[in-house]
């Protein structure tokens, strides 16, 4: 695969959600609710809005979908069950894929999270803190390595939860987009990620970004990751 090619995807993914302003407005508020629900205090309300988390999520797997069957605007939001159902599914696919992050952070944490009286206590701590974050770090970028086009590859099935863990079709599919190139592409949706993060925090400074953020700068960026995990993982059939 040629740099052209590789810039065409960026490009794609990247204007994608421009065609369509009102749905990524949309799924802004969605995600805005779901996770007014995990930061407040546990209520009835809490559980209400955390019981929305699975539709954004299950839209941002509308979007992989679609993209496979070669639309190029943001699906509509319809057929709500199934989004649902397929949000859940994503979820227990995300959760899974975690158990390793959080088992290193709780082996290097465990003392702290405890309050374990031990000699040299802060000393202690500041070792395993370091090794453990190094640790998850390490871990965490590894596992999204295979996470990123598992997840695509569940989409290809229609939401099969097993798909997401199908390692051997996995690392076959990274291979027919040849690792070198999907090292490229894994390292740029990182670094746009980090551009959005650092364009977050500027435009925080002023009171319309707290609307702006979660309205428009987060869902965005939200579809054009759905979208050029999509477009990486067809570029194996080219």
């Amino acid at each position: 695969m040629c740099t052209i090619e590789i810039r065409e995807i960026v490009l794609d993914a990247v204007k994608y959600p421009a065609e369509d302003w009102m749905k990524v407005i949309i799924l802004g508020f969605l995600t805005l609710l779901s996770f007014i629900g995990i930061l407040t205090e546990i209520n009835i309300f809490t559980l209400l809005f955390l019981i929305l988390l699975p539709l954004p999520l299950g839209y941002l797997f509308k979007i992989i979908k679609s993209s496979f069957k070669g639309f190029d605007k943001l699906p509509d939001f319809n057929h709500w069950r199934y989004m649902y159902t397929d949000g859940l599914r994503l979820i227990l696919v995300l959760l899974i894929y975690a158990i390793p992050i959080v088992a290193v952070f709780l082996f290097f944490n465990y003392e702290l999270l405890f309050n374990l009286n031990i000699p040299g206590f802060s000393l202690y701590l500041l070792f395993s803190w370091l090794l453990g974050s190094t640790l998850q770090i390490i871990i965490f970028l590894l596992i999204g390595l295979v996470e990123y086009i598992g997840i695509a590859n569940m989409a290809l099935y229609d939401g099969e939860i097993s798909a997401a863990f199908r390692f051997r079709e996995i690392l076959k599919r990274i291979s027919m987009i040849g690792w070198k190139e999907y090292l490229v592409f894994y390292a740029i949706i990182w670094i746009l990620g980090i551009f959005v993060v650092l364009i977050s925090i500027l435009t925080l400074s002023v009171l319309i970004g707290i609307i702006v953020i979660p309205l428009l700068i987060g869902p965005y960026f939200l579809a054009i990751n759905a979208r050029y995990s999509a477009l990486v993982f067809a570029s194996s059939e080219s």
